[in-house]
């Protein structure tokens, strides 16, 4: 990532990135890859079912082959799916610096939000980390609470090791409370 479009301060650096964990895209990509096959077994089954009206050759209709045109349709719809859900995987991203938080969260394709959160403003920082897999593979999700006037939560869901995140907000936190 080119920092340089952070528009950090000149005596500050990033000293974590945060992002989501792996398994979050490759479950949507599975997922993806499922409904892809999907329309394949459903027409194997009509055709099974229905073989008559597939290989007829009084229609002039021809069923093959619209089947396969909708189907280039369905791959180039699940195509694009599989780019925009990467495209908001990986913008995703939380920057922690000497002096804040950045976070980036892609909400669309070309709608995308930057937060800054200074560490003076942070009250609480909650870690959850519910079931066996996210146990098992250490990803979870992290809020960071502030301690403004509208009492903002900022939240980022399924986080590798979010143990370790909170860990250097902490440690960041105290470092620029110290130095005050």
């Amino acid at each position: 990532m080119n920092f340089e479009t952070l528009h950090l301060d000149t005596d500050e650096h990033v000293i974590h990135e945060v992002r989501k964990h792996w398994i979050v895209f490759a479950a949507q990509g599975f997922g993806l890859l499922f409904t892809a096959f999907l329309p394949v077994i459903l027409y194997a089954v009509f055709k099974i079912l229905l073989p008559a009206f597939v290989v007829s050759t009084e229609t002039t209709f021809n069923v093959s082959t619209f089947f396969v045109f909708c189907y280039s349709l369905w791959i180039l719809a699940l195509w694009i799916s599989f780019f925009v859900n990467w495209t908001k995987y990986y913008l995703d991203v939380w920057y922690v610096t000497e002096k804040r938080i950045i976070a980036i969260q892609q909400k669309k394709i070309f709608d995308r939000e930057i937060t800054n959160l200074r560490f003076d403003k942070i009250q609480d920082i909650t870690i959850d980390i519910h079931g066996f897999i996210p146990t098992l593979l250490g990803f979870g999700n992290v809020k960071v609470q502030t301690a403004s006037e509208d009492n903002l939560e900022f939240t980022m869901n399924t986080v590798r090791y979010p143990d370790e995140v909170r860990r250097v907000i902490f440690n960041q936190q105290n470092k620029n409370s110290d130095g005050s």
